[in-house]
């Protein structure tokens, strides 16, 4: 269960699991489930909110709500700009790509190996290939 600090101006300073030791309590994790008592002490339930991001939208920050019984945080999400959307398509290109080329390279190399030796190293060694790109000026 997770749980937020909030200090006495009603900010939330902590997010998550209790912690073992706080101020001058120790084991204060084992209170957890014992609301009432971590009540008086600050702490309460804390939840998030999921909410879907379509395909053409960003997260954009969270609203947060401290209620006398919870803590609750909500993603915000807001359409993408034009350049984001850029961005994103040219992110998701190069993913592909470089998926596509960890997917060719052992077959390229063992098609470039004599005889049916290239399918016998590939059984044998075929999950430990890597590949190392050289820098340009040594390719030329």
């Amino acid at each position: 269960m997770l749980y937020a600090y909030v200090d006495e101006n009603r900010v939330v300073t902590y997010r998550g699991t209790l912690p073992k030791a706080w101020n001058n309590i120790s084991n204060l994790h084992l209170s957890e489930g014992n609301d009432d008592y971590l009540k008086t002490l600050g702490w309460l339930p804390y939840v998030e909110v999921s909410i879907e991001i379509g395909v053409d939208e960003i997260a954009d920050g969270e609203d947060t709500v401290v209620t006398e019984t919870e803590v609750t945080s909500t993603i915000k999400k807001r359409a993408m700009t034009e350049d984001e959307k850029t961005d994103h398509n040219n992110s998701m290109a190069l993913q592909e790509i470089f998926y596509r080329e960890q997917l060719e390279t052992p077959q390229r190399i063992a098609e470039a190996l004599p005889d049916e030796s290239g399918d016998q190293q590939m059984a044998a060694h075929g999950s430990k290939l890597t590949v190392q790109k050289l820098p340009q000026s040594r390719l030329n």
